[in-house]
Order: C-alpha cells, then sequence, then structure tokens
C-alpha cells in the first residue's frame, strides 16, 4: 500500500493559520494537492483564495492561531 499524505489530518478545516508575514489565513478547503485559503482582516475573508502545497516551505511555516 503506497503512502498517502493525509492532509486533512495536518490542517483544521476552518483553522486559522498564521503566517511568517504575519497573515492570517483562513483553511476552507483541504486537499491532498493544496489548501485552499483566504486572508482574514478584521474577521471578513478577504482577496482570492489562496492555494497552497501541504508540503511546501509555507504549509510548514503556518502556525496555527485562536
Amino acid at each position: 500500500m503506497a503512502n498517502t499524505l493525509m492532509v486533512q489530518h495536518m490542517f483544521k478545516l476552518n483553522g486559522l493559520y498564521k503566517t511568517p508575514d504575519g497573515k492570517i489565513l483562513k483553511v476552507v478547503c483541504s486537499e491532498v494537492y493544496n489548501l485552499r485559503c483566504f486572508e482574514v482582516v478584521n474577521g471578513n475573508l478577504v482577496g482570492p483564495m489562496i492555494k497552497i502545497h501541504p508540503t511546501s516551505e509555507l504549509a510548514k511555516s503556518l502556525v496555527e492561531v485562536g
């Protein structure tokens, strides 16, 4: 059986995560090949959807908040 990455166990759905540059992202969808997130500003989702590969350096640097 092949090793499969269980992204759903790495990031909480609807969880808030802080990036190294201080942005807060909300994970709205967690898939094998990408996390789909939106930036949160003053409690509102803003800007376009951000796709992050779950094994990327950015994903590894995310810190859960709230």
